[in-house]
């Protein structure tokens, strides 16, 4: 039985994630935003390379999942220990990187993307956009 590449990365990183303790110090809230944008970024990257009927919206699959883990994580941790401020920091922190890593992988990282579009043909470019 072959499990997933989405599916490894996630029990990996839920795995890891369970070994950690954090307390509320800026060191440790620093750590979940970079634990988040780390976490957005490689599953935006793993939606991208192997669920291509996703890949419009990798940006949004990989911060859904890393917060749907953080918080269920900080869930149980806050059933079994109690500290729901400690935990709603680390949660707050984690879902703001995770949106930076998200957007960052998905906008910049995975790009330029290359596409076979039906009405179009393949093409390959880097679209950049700003709002004046």
């Amino acid at each position: 039985m072959r499990i997933k590449p989405m599916k490894h990365f996630l029990m990996s990183t839920l795995f890891v994630v369970s070994a950690v303790n954090a307390n509320d110090s800026l060191n440790s809230e620093i750590s979940h935003l970079i634990g988040g944008a780390v976490m957005a970024g490689g599953i935006t990257a793993v939606v991208d390379r192997y669920y291509p009927e996703y890949r419009e919206d990798r940006g949004w699959v990989g911060f859904g999942l890393s917060s749907a883990a953080i918080i269920a994580f900080e869930s149980v941790t806050v059933a079994l220990n109690g500290d729901v401020h400690g935990q709603l920091l680390d949660v707050a922190y984690h879902v703001t990187g995770s949106a930076l890593g998200a957007f960052v992988t998905d906008q910049y990282l995975l790009s330029p993307v290359i596409q076979n579009s039906s009405s179009e043909g393949k093409y390959i470019g880097v679209t950049l956009q700003h709002t004046f």
